[in-house]
């Protein structure tokens, strides 16, 4: 299943100027490839794409070959069978009409302008690292969009998005982008930018994969329950007959005032290395169920850990582990099952003085299904 994704775009100056002269380039080029494609069609030319690429090469030999294949990819998307009008069809009827005059009709032929010229489009591959010329990086804990703007040369414009809910396909995009500069197994991803009121907007699209299930709570559970005061990961190993078999401790204090994008990746990386520990130990997870969990009021002497508890968000924590356990063995079907249980067995079942008489409840208290 192919998903896309939306993003913005947050580069300076320089950099935009940059982009936006890349982007007239290889929206020129996507114009001239449908121009082509039409009148080869009408020839019946078994091969157009190499007749189409070596034209644009002529034409356009600034741009990398990349873009070139990148933009006949694009101008393959349009019909050829029905007039087509680079920059809408709607907003090309209305300035040519003569009653529109000053600032209307500027802003119509801006947006007109953006969307005709508008448009880089970079096609990925599994080979090329993901993309060759438009590759998500992680630069000083943030991510970063590089782009390839000509021989050996680079511009990074940092990515704006948020994950909008749980749910968020975007939380699946990162942790596979984190798995594969871990491991160094790509996967292919195309990115494709637009120009809007001044802005870059992206989106990138890829294959989600399904794995299977392979470890379940039939060989018993690593349990992981989360602490405010202070502030950590406890983290029990559970047989399959609920007997605890080893624990630990996991400070997060690190996390508290850093920015959000540090934050996030370093949740990223804390979410893959207890994935890891599961494949290793061949068991599932077992998280807390914080739906229903009691956030207090003002006035109940609780404020410290409420504070706490702003600085770091324990659901989207949980959230990525949950994505890092579906896609960890997405190559190799070595999915985790994520089982949810109630928060107050989860203290009991992680505190080690009553480890022998309380643990029963990791695994008869599960609440959730597979992943």
């Amino acid at each position: 299943m192919f998903v896309s994704l939306q993003f913005k775009l947050e580069l300076k100056r320089e950099a935009k100027e940059k982009l936006i002269q890349l982007m007239r380039k290889q929206s020129s080029a996507i114009r001239v490839a449908y121009n082509m494609l039409k009148e080869l069609e009408k020839e019946e030319t078994k091969n157009p794409h190499a007749q189409i690429y070596q034209r644009l090469r002529k034409l356009f030999p600034e741009l990398p070959t990349k873009y070139i294949d990148s933009a006949i990819y694009k101008a393959k998307q349009y019909p050829t069978d029905k007039p087509v009008v680079f920059g809408g069809k709607r907003l090309f009827e209305k300035l040519c009409k003569n009653h529109l005059s000053g600032k209307t009709r500027e802003k119509l032929k801006k947006q007109w302008r953006e969307l005709r010229q508008g448009t880089l489009i970079s096609i990925g591959s599994k080979a090329d690292r993901g993309n060759r010329l438009m590759r998500f990086e992680n630069l000083n804990g943030q991510l970063h969009l590089r782009i390839t703007t000509g021989n050996r040369e680079f511009i990074y414009a940092k990515v704006l998005r948020e994950p909008g809910n749980s749910k968020d396909k975007w939380l699946t995009f990162m942790a596979m982008l984190l798995e594969s500069w871990q491991t160094k197994n790509y996967f292919a991803y195309t990115v494709e930018l637009k120009l809007r009121d001044g802005e870059v907007y992206g989106s990138v699209s890829f294959e989600l994969p399904m794995p299977k299930v392979k470890y379940t709570k039939e060989n018993g559970v690593i349990a992981i329950d989360t602490n405010a005061s202070p502030i950590h990961l406890a983290i029990a190993e559970v047989s399959k007959t609920g007997e605890l078999v080893s624990y630990q401790t996991i400070s997060l204090h690190n996390l508290l005032g850093l920015s959000q994008n540090s934050k996030d990746h370093q949740e990223w990386i804390l979410a893959h290395q207890i994935v890891d520990l599961a494949i290793q130990k061949g068991k599932a997870i077992a998280i807390e169920n914080l739906k229903k969990l009691k956030k207090g009021m003002r006035g109940d002497g609780k404020a410290e850990l409420r504070r706490r508890l702003h600085q770091w968000n324990v659901k989207k924590f949980l959230q990525k582990l949950k994505k890092g356990g579906k896609i960890k063995g997405s190559g190799s079907s070595r999915s985790q099952s994520c089982l949810h249980i109630n928060h107050r067995h989860a203290k009991v079942c992680t505190t080690v003085e009553h480890r022998q008489r309380h643990s029963w409840c990791l695994c008869d208290r599960e609440e959730g299904t597979g992943l």
